[in-house]
């Protein structure tokens, strides 16, 4: 069969494929064709060369370091890890704690009276008395004020006592005195009972020889405005010389003007009293005496008044919520905050500076008794919801009555069951008809 060849093969433009470079063409084409479809991972595929095998798998090599975790960005910024936080949130707790304990730094002032007892002794010479510490007991009502008996100048003072109060020119008086208060006698002084230090010649101021207290009744009409109460004091001091049997001019009389809990303003001025029939006038020193809470003191005590409401409110908040649950465990954690708030509150009111007993003062009107009602209120009606929460469960739990069971029926014979089964009609209507006709009752016409 001859072959027939085209003009372009002929010319040589075209090269006809021999039969070598064609079987090679088939060999590649056979080594590039993918696996027959549906062979399973990890399986040999099926080539056409079956004599090939296949390439070994290459060992996994272990690297010996692990692998570099990348820094979490958020916005271009790398957060600050836990541990850091915490480390920084201690020290910042340390720093707050150091200073603010920077305050009993200087706490210790200079005494108080000191500039005071200087310009006496310079200008007006005389027997002073100290009021260094007052104490008030609002539950009473009464204010005690411990007074010091000072004599300043050169001629009022005990020889070796000199320095009280931070003044080297005041010190222990050097004359036997008696003070009356309020025309009742408080105490006797005798500069003749205190001791003699061998070493030194000083005197030794045993405080219980030149140091008395004097009670007095409060003016309480604002005692229930409670942290804004004010109390207010009025006295009469009088000094008289047990040598001369004289009143002795009390130049003044002042007296702390801070406590730890109270503010104190005084104010003395000199007056008279009578002392005989005779209308004999003696010099006396009048004092009053204004108390009031501090700042800090109020503050403290408002805001406890608020935490104790907000306590109360949020218990029912609370109720609401419980009777909203369908979990008898959610309304036990519940019951758990009332009756936690319920024993909160009375400590809140006590933690107050100073505060009065529960004696009905407006801050206890508005707030501590309608408090405590209203968590015992809520308290309660928590129990309610629990109990009604449990009605409902045991009411689901409860068993369904069962059907009464049908007993066995007894066999009726088949000529009854027939009977039965047979229907007859009875004509009631014709019947009476007939009875009425022959038994009719005779009419009283006939008769």
């Amino acid at each position: 069969m001859s072959t027939r060849h085209s003009f372009l093969s002929t010319t040589g433009l075209l090269r006809t494929p021999s039969s070598g470079s064609t079987m090679s063409h088939m060999s590649n084409v056979t080594h590039l064709q993918a696996p027959p479809r549906g062979t399973k991972p990890g399986k040999r595929p099926l080539f056409l060369h079956r004599n090939t095998p296949p390439d070994p798998p290459k060992p996994k090599t272990k690297t010996s370091f692990a692998p570099v975790k990348r820094l979490t960005t958020r916005a271009g910024i790398v957060p600050l890890g836990p541990t850091f936080l915490v480390a920084m949130a201690m020290l910042f707790s340390l720093f707050f704690i150091a200073s603010i304990s920077f305050a009993f730094i200087g706490a210790e002032d200079e005494p108080e009276f000191r500039d005071l007892l200087n310009d006496i002794a310079r200008n007006d010479p005389g027997i002073v008395l100290i009021g260094d510490n007052v104490d008030v007991d609002v539950d009473e009502p009464a204010i005690t004020v411990r007074w010091s008996i000072i004599g300043c100048g050169s001629q009022f003072i005990m020889p070796g006592s000199e320095g009280s109060h931070g003044s080297n020119d005041c010190g222990i008086p050097s004359k036997a005195l008696e003070v009356w208060v309020d025309s009742e006698l408080a105490t006797t002084f005798n500069p003749d009972h205190f001791p003699v230090i061998s070493s030194t010649g000083k005197r030794l101021s045993v405080q219980n020889l030149f140091q008395f207290d004097s009670d007095h009744v409060l003016d309480v009409h604002e005692a229930r405005l409670y942290p804004f109460d004010t109390y207010r004091l009025t006295s009469t001091i009088r000094v008289v010389d047990l040598e001369t049997n004289l009143s002795v001019p009390l130049i003044r009389a002042p007296t702390l003007t801070q406590t730890s809990s109270f503010l104190i303003k005084s104010n003395d001025v000199a007056s008279f009293t009578n002392v005989s029939k005779d209308d004999m006038q003696a010099p006396s020193r009048d004092l009053e005496l204004e108390v009031r809470r501090p700042g800090e003191a109020r503050a403290f005590a408002l805001l406890l008044f608020g935490v104790s409401w907000m306590m109360a409110h949020a218990t029912i908040a609370y109720l609401v919520l419980a009777w909203k649950v369908d979990t008898t465990e959610r309304i036990l954690q519940y019951l758990a905050f009332v009756a936690v708030t319920l024993l909160v509150i009375p400590q809140l009111r006590n933690a107050m500076p100073d505060a009065p007993g529960f004696d009905g003062v407006l801050i206890d009107s508005i707030g501590f008794f309608p408090q405590m009602l209203m968590t015992g209120f809520s308290l309660i009606m928590v129990l309610a919801a629990i109990a009604r929460r449990e009605l409902l469960a045991m009411e689901k739990e409860a068993p369904e009555p069962e059907a009464p069971k049908k007993g066995p029926q007894e066999t009726i014979s088949s000529g009854l069951r027939r009977m039965r089964g047979s229907s007859s009609s009875v004509d009631f209507g014709n019947i009476r008809a007939s009875f009425s006709r022959n038994f009719a009752p005779p009419s009283p016409i006939a008769e």
